[in-house]
């Protein structure tokens, strides 16, 4: 409450004289020093209650002085440990001063010491860049010392050393020096190192040309013999050093040069006794399946010679017209040559499709093998990424390979002056078709020459046995002419019907323009010989019966051979074979009810039904 009374008449002099009021509470000058009244909650209470201000403001100074003697007493309490602060606050700001004094003299040598950092990370930086700049300098001495600088192990293994792997390893690296120094040596000629080692790289370059040239000259030299199986050679000995080579080709043309031409010359009588050795082989195997005689319109009194004796058939009549088995050469399973050997001693005989299958196989195995090692060999890395360097393995093996494809087409000519087999004929041709199609898988373009010239012989002898065949027809017509005419169908209509069948066969996944147009010559010559025999005989009845048979026959054959009329060789012989049967039922019916007939007509063409004639009834 004292304190309440502290605030409330703070500043208050409560000694003055109050006399002019009353403890009425009037409004005197006691009520003017008040504070407001209406406003201060302590000010109404004492109002209300009716205090007196006098007694009540002594009462407050007495307080007052209590509470200042009060204090006194307490400052005298303290009075020592004041002192002894203010000593303490003394000293403390002595040592602050000290402090003060030492931070400056930290701050200085703080200063000195950025001063001498600054001046080392100035030298660092300076050190730095020196340390880069060796750096780089020691790089790009070290490039050149490593691209210049020969050991002298690998000097002495190039000049006196023995060929062989080490050698290569050698030589590899000495290669590097030497392309090194030509790609560098424009940018460094003028160091005097470069002009110090170049002379003696150049004579290092001629000795290992030297070496490697008479190497290679010796390794083709074993190819000379024929015993010698050239293919392993070539995979064990130059494709495992076909660097050497390569080197030449880059650092010494001239010795390349002849080390090609050296195996050109060696590995083209190679080759071509090989395959004059295979070709001969193989035409002792050959058996024949047709001769001139073997045409559609052959008949059998001509294979008699002037003294009636019979003359020799041929050795395998079955398959003349008829396909049979022979297609098995066109079945992609066996992809193996004949064996000389094996089949020798097998005393088998073998139509000629097999042979020229057998002959065209190995040369292009070993022409695949060759081109691949030239391509590997003879071209260099840099040149096969080019157009140049296929030119140049093709060049290196048409030189090679010349012989023992003129040795083919010679087996080939030779069969097709004397052969009369289309069908082995047609054969070849899809053997060349096949051929063709896996050089092109093989990615050999090397024999394009050969399967080109194979076609230009083939297709010009086909035409020319279809055209004997249509030429004997066209005789056996006219020698036929008066002869009497037998229902039954001539021998001729088998072996065509046999023969078309099987040019079918042998064109199906083709359809080849020209074995379809030489089928539907044909067939037109062999449809007109059979009207033209139907036409010479007097006997209508018979004549029809002829070419009924004749038709059946040929679409018999055919759907035996598994055609279906979606052929149109089928086609166009049932559409015959429905016309003639057509035309024979009308010669029946005309036969044996013609008076029908002709009564009919005649009564059609009268306007009165009375106008029949009696007669016409009664007959």
């Amino acid at each position: 409450m004292h304190k309440d009374v502290d605030i409330v008449f703070e500043g208050f002099d409560t000694t003055d004289d109050c006399d002019g009021g009353s403890g009425s509470g009037g409004s005197g000058p006691v009520e003017q020093l008040l504070p407001d009244k209406e406003n201060d909650e302590l000010v109404k209470q004492v109002l209300t209650k009716g205090v007196d201000l006098q007694e009540y403001s002594r009462q407050i100074e007495q307080e007052l002085q209590a509470l200042e003697d009060e204090q006194l007493s307490s400052y005298e309490e303290h009075e020592g440990a004041l002192l002894e602060l203010d000593s303490e606050i003394r000293g403390c700001d002595e040592v602050l001063a000290h402090m003060e004094t030492l931070l400056g003299s930290f701050k200085s040598r703080l200063g000195a010491i950025n001063n001498d950092i600054q001046s080392l990370q100035s030298d660092s930086q300076s050190m730095s860049q020196q340390l880069r700049n060796r750096v780089v300098t020691e790089k790009q001495l070290d490039k050149i010392i490593q691209g210049m600088v020969v050991e002298p192990a690998a000097v002495r293994t190039i000049c006196d050393g023995d060929v062989n792997e080490q050698y290569l390893e050698c030589l590899m690296e000495v290669n590097k020096k030497i392309a090194y120094m030509r790609v560098h040596s424009k940018q460094h000629r003028r160091l005097k190192a470069f002009q110090e080692v170049q002379p003696e790289l150049d004579r290092l370059r001629l000795k290992a040309s030297a070496r490697v040239r008479q190497f290679l000259l010796d390794k083709t030299n074993d190819l000379r013999s024929l015993n010698t199986n050239a293919h392993v050679l070539q995979s064990s000995v130059f494709l495992k050093y076909r660097f050497f080579n390569h080197f030449l080709i880059e650092r010494h043309p001239e010795a390349a040069v002849e080390v090609r031409d050296t195996y050109i010359h060696i590995m083209r009588r190679y080759y071509l006794e090989h395959f004059e050795t295979y070709q001969r082989g193989l035409t002792k195997l050959e058996r024949v399946v047709a001769d001139r005689g073997d045409v559609i319109g052959m008949e059998e009194a001509s294979k008699l010679s002037l003294f009636g004796a019979a003359k020799p058939a041929a050795r395998d009549r079955a398959h003349v017209f008829n396909l049979g088995a022979r297609a098995a050469v066109l079945d992609g399973d066996d992809t193996r040559a004949i064996v000389l050997s094996v089949a020798s001693e097998a005393s088998s005989r073998r139509p000629f499709e097999e042979l020229f299958r057998s002959y065209s196989l190995a040369l292009a195995d070993n022409a695949t093998a060759e081109y691949e090692f030239i391509m590997q060999f003879f071209v260099s890395p840099k040149a096969r990424q080019r157009s140049a360097g296929a030119d140049m393995a093709r060049m290196v093996f048409g030189h090679i390979f010349e012989p023992s494809i003129r040795v083919g087409e010679q087996f080939l000519k030779a069969y097709l002056e004397s052969t009369h087999d289309v069908l082995g004929v047609l054969l070849c041709i899809r053997i060349v078709a096949q051929l063709a199609a896996e050089l092109q898988r093989r990615q050999v373009p090397a024999l394009d020459s050969y399967v080109n010239a194979m076609n230009m012989l083939l297709w010009p002898r086909f035409q020319a046995i279809v055209d004997s065949h249509i030429e004997s027809i066209k005789h056996m017509a006219a020698a036929r002419a008066r002869a009497k005419l037998d229902t039954q169908p001539p021998a001729m209509v088998r072996r065509f019907a046999e023969l078309a069948a099987s040019l079918l066969q042998l064109n199906a996944g083709y359809n080849t323009h020209v074995v379809a147009l030489s089928l539907a010559r044909l067939r037109t010559e062999v449809q007109a010989y059979l009207v033209r025999r139907a036409d010479a005989s007097a006997d209508r009845h018979a004549s029809l019966v002829f070419l009924i048979n004749s038709y059946d026959l040929l679409l018999t054959v055919l759907f035996e051979h598994g055609f279906s009329e979606r052929e149109e060789e089928v086609a166009s012989w049932k559409q015959v074979l429905a016309a003639t049967v057509l035309e024979f039922a009308e010669a029946e019916l005309e036969q044996h009810f013609g008076y029908l007939k002709l009564f009919v007509v005649d009564a059609e063409q009268q306007s009165d039904v009375a106008q029949i004639s009696a007669d016409g009834l009664a007959q």
